[in-house]
């Protein structure tokens, strides 16, 4: 009997093992195709948010929303598309734009939502997380409350002193120039910023090195964009690749870091008890509890604090004066007002009484809000209900400054205008001032929005 002949013909599969590798990528490529092609057919037509408006490319893939932010863009385009398709949505797969105030503050002040893990993330520096990249409220809020005590008003005007010094050898420097070249003013702005910022941090005896900052701030900015875009593969490439200027991007993460950690060491060696008569520093709010007990957090958890709290109040600070300026310098006659009304108090300390001032600050961060989507929630378990639509669990609802103030037309007529009358308007007043969020909404705003407005009135008003 011949066995042979009995035995199964497995010829086809060395036939196959043998293809062409480029035959095996085809293949490949085609499933991978197939799969892709059918999750964008479940985002658009079967997904849970398929009822929330919007052009169907953002809902397609996320791919939509990573070019945007690319290109600098997100804010004005998504604007376009609030006044098109109303004020609900969806700019991603899994995210919602919601654009009314009222819904937004009834979603935004609850208590139990997280803000948007991924998101956040993106602006962890030196790997280690801060006040801003926890999604929970009650990791949080013990970060968030020094900040909010240390820079009430009333602490502010104590270190005016000091703060009018740093703003001084910002004037100075830029006098140096003479007119006879020009000076880079972001510069400048974030390297007085660091100054005032890291006393409010750590105390008056705290002295930083400003040299590195600025160029540090500003790579971290572009590295954020790039968190939000590329896959963390990329990112860790990018580290060891061939592009030096890449490689200092990824790294201005952790020049951020030892900043703070710099700033934590020096208020740690300096920094005693708390003093009635004197304002806590960040630090000490931190480090000490009510009945000026010891609270102990680890080295890398204050580090990091103090580099995300130094990082939130300069940068967006900074670029907001930086373009209140540029509207000043196309503005003389405005420029001469403001002028003149300074001229009417005696000092820095009277600065909240004036009624210009404080308009042209406000259609500063009207006008260009620092910050692109203001803040973000995730939707809770078992869903929540938001304008009629159904969000279920895990969507990101996230709003945006700029349009709250753009949508609405019978307020801000003129929008695309600076105009920092609307402000001095009393029809109306209250309903614009209700509108005007550049800070954020709800229980996760920025807490140090206070020193941001006190610096922005008294770096512009010195440099008028």
């Amino acid at each position: 009997m011949n066995i042979s002949s009995t035995r199964p013909d497995l010829t086809w599969l060395s036939d196959f093992m043998i293809l062409p590798l480029q035959t095996s990528l085809y293949y490949v490529v085609a499933l991978w195709g197939i799969f892709w092609t059918l999750g964008r057919f479940y985002n658009i037509y079967l997904h849970p948010l398929k009822r929330i408006p919007g052009p169907f490319l953002p809902a397609a893939t996320s791919l939509w929303i990573r070019w945007q932010r690319w290109q600098g863009k997100l804010s004005f385009t998504a604007d376009d598309l609030l006044a098109i398709y109303g004020p609900i949505i969806r700019i991603s797969p899994n995210m919602v734009l919601v654009n009314d105030p009222t819904a937004v503050t009834a979603a935004f002040a609850k208590q139990n939502l997280d803000t948007a893990p991924k998101a956040i993330r993106a602006l962890r520096i030196g790997g280690h997380d801060w006040t801003v990249t926890y999604p929970q409220m009650d990791i949080a809020r013990p970060r968030r409350r020094p900040v909010m005590m240390a820079t009430t008003t009333r602490h502010l005007k104590y270190w005016l002193p000091l703060f009018e010094t740093y703003v001084g050898e910002m004037i100075s420097n830029i006098m140096r120039a003479d007119g006879e070249k020009s000076v880079d003013i972001v510069h400048q702005l974030r390297v007085t910023t660091l100054y005032i910022s890291q006393v409010i941090l750590g105390g008056a005896s705290v002295r930083l090195k400003g040299d590195e900052f600025p160029e540090a701030v500003g790579e971290y900015n572009f590295l954020v964009v790039w968190r939000l875009v590329f896959p963390e593969w990329m990112i860790n490439w990018l580290r060891y690749g061939p592009s030096a200027k890449a490689r200092y991007r990824i790294k201005s993460s952790d020049l951020l870091f030892k900043i703070g950690e710099d700033l934590y060491q020096q208020a740690e060696a300096t920094s005693g008890p708390m003093d009635e008569e004197e304002s806590p520093s960040v630090y000490q709010l931190l480090t000490q509890n009510e009945k000026g007990e010891k609270v102990n957090w680890t080295h890398s958890e204050i580090s990091a604090e103090m580099a995300g709290q130094l990082l939130a109040a300069t940068e967006t600070t900074s670029s907001t004066i930086a373009f209140i300026m540029y509207e000043l310098a196309k503005n003389p006659g405005l420029v001469e007002h403001l002028y003149s009304e300074l001229q009417t108090v005696p000092g820095n300390n009277e600065l909240d009484t004036l009624k210009l001032l404080d308009a042209t600050i406000k259609e500063g961060l009207r006008f260009r809000p620092p910050v692109a989507l203001t803040g973000s929630r995730t939707a809770p378990k078992g869903g929540l209900e938001v304008m009629g639509y159904f969000v279920p669990e895990g969507t990101v609802l996230t709003t945006q400054a700029l349009s709250i103030c753009r949508q609405r037309p019978d307020l801000f007529p003129n929008a695309d205008i600076f105009d920092p009358s609307r402000w001095l308007e009393s029809e109306y007043l209250d309903e614009r001032r209700k509108l005007l969020v550049p800070f954020g909404v709800g229980t996760r705003r920025c807490p140090g929005g206070n020193l941001a407005i006190y610096q922005m009135r008294l770096i512009i008003g010195t440099l008028i």
